[in-house]
């Protein structure tokens, strides 16, 4: 269902950036367009603000052709224009948006931040109603390292900090009226010096609820989890093989031309990406995403992980909490060991509780193209490059 406003409203997300800390997944591919659950993560910022009603987007990037391409599969009936990024940081995006945006109110969004619709509608809503020129959207953590945090005090300013301590962060999105755009375009982009100048009638609101900024490998098994909170039944396509001595258990997808062989447990809740083979007597387990064309081979075991497109993992392997880059084969008998050892501290990695105890899971990240050889063993953590070959029996701490 759209919402309906009286005003007008524009929608603009920012697809830029290097996408330096998701290395060594972006060799080949730019951060917005690494897919989840069988659609690029761009898609679903700009889904949010579709079903806000919103009937004009800009999309500001380094790849304006190729990120345009894709969105044109998803959204024929709406103005989505791409414009080529000048410049390599935010302030360089944030400066151009009053360049292409008329009067009314605009979204700002970042392509990397996935939020549910509902803190979008929050956002949009308190903005509405405070009669202010800007509205900065933040949500509270317990710990701010590698956040951008809404420091309120005289004033209210976004800063980056990489102590441990608790706050609001940054949402990474804000709503604007033509004014304050014109001051961000003033101050080349420098988001603070144009918050000074509306001391006193800036709108801050409060979101409480799931929050994944991607902006480090495993912020993508977060968003995984998240995107999966909203899936309450299993979908199969008609186009999909499955076995009659398969089991598929709780919420699934699976996408057309997936095949599941004998024996197959599907645990949910799952994504099974189109033309993906899982392999006799596998077992997927739960927020664990086949992308297109995968191959999971018998016996292998897959669980809270990111399968890349045409990813292959062999023949009884284990894969946990870890993220296999597109087109890498895992030979047969690898394993990955994913528990953390106690005191070592990830970026946005935030703990679980497992039967009591308090662990933090981080697999194995494995970039694009590379092979790793059968009956690996890999630490936790671990960090393999892309195109990077390991020979079969390795141990990689």
């Amino acid at each position: 269902m759209t919402m309906a406003y009286s005003r007008e409203i524009i929608g603009v997300i920012l697809g830029g950036g290097r996408g330096t800390n998701m290395e060594p997944l972006t060799p080949y591919l730019d951060k917005p367009l690494i897919k989840l659950l069988g659609k690029p993560l761009i898609y679903y910022p700009t889904d949010n603000l579709v079903r806000l009603g919103l009937k004009s987007i800009y999309v500001i990037s380094r790849n304006p052709a190729k990120i345009g391409n894709e969105l044109g599969r998803y959204f024929n009936n709406i103005s989505i224009e791409n414009v080529g990024q000048k410049g390599d940081d935010i302030d360089s995006a944030l400066r151009m948006i009053n360049e292409i945006v008329g009067k009314g109110t605009t979204i700002v969004s970042f392509s990397d931040v996935i939020l549910p619709r509902e803190a979008y509608e929050l956002a949009l809503n308190s903005h509405v109603n405070s009669g202010k020129p800007i509205t900065i959207l933040m949500t509270p953590l317990s710990d701010l390292q590698g956040y951008f945090e809404v420091e309120i005090n005289d004033t209210v300013s976004i800063n980056k900090i990489v102590e441990h301590k608790s706050g609001y962060a940054w949402t990474g999105i804000l709503i604007t009226e033509k004014e304050f755009l014109i001051s961000l375009q003033e101050f080349n982009g420098n988001i603070n010096e144009a918050l000074k100048q509306f001391k006193g009638n800036i709108n801050t609101a409060l979101w409480s609820g799931w929050f994944v900024d991607v902006s480090y490998p495993w912020d993508l098994l977060s968003a995984i989890k998240y995107l999966m909170i909203d899936l309450k039944e299993t979908r199969i396509s008609k186009d999909a093989d499955i076995s009659p001595r398969a089991v598929v258990e709780g919420s699934v997808i699976i996408d057309e031309g997936a095949r599941i062989d004998h024996g197959a447990i599907i645990r949910g809740p799952a994504y099974i990406g189109k033309n993906t083979y899982v392999g006799n007597n596998a077992i997927i387990r739960n927020n664990t995403s086949l992308e297109e064309e995968s191959v999971i081979g018998a016996d292998a075991e897959i669980t809270e992980s990111l399968i890349g497109y045409r990813a292959t993992v062999g023949r009884g392997s284990f894969i946990g909490s870890s993220i296999i880059g597109d087109e890498s084969t895992v030979e047969p008998g690898v394993v990955t060991l994913n528990v953390l050892p106690s005191g070592v501290e990830v970026s946005h990695l935030s703990p679980v509780i497992v039967k009591g105890k308090q662990i933090a899971k981080l697999g194995a990240i494995v970039g694009p193209k590379a092979r790793i050889g059968a009956n690996t063993v890999i630490y936790p953590g671990s960090i393999i490059e892309h195109n990077k070959y390991v020979s079969p029996l390795s141990i990689l701490k």
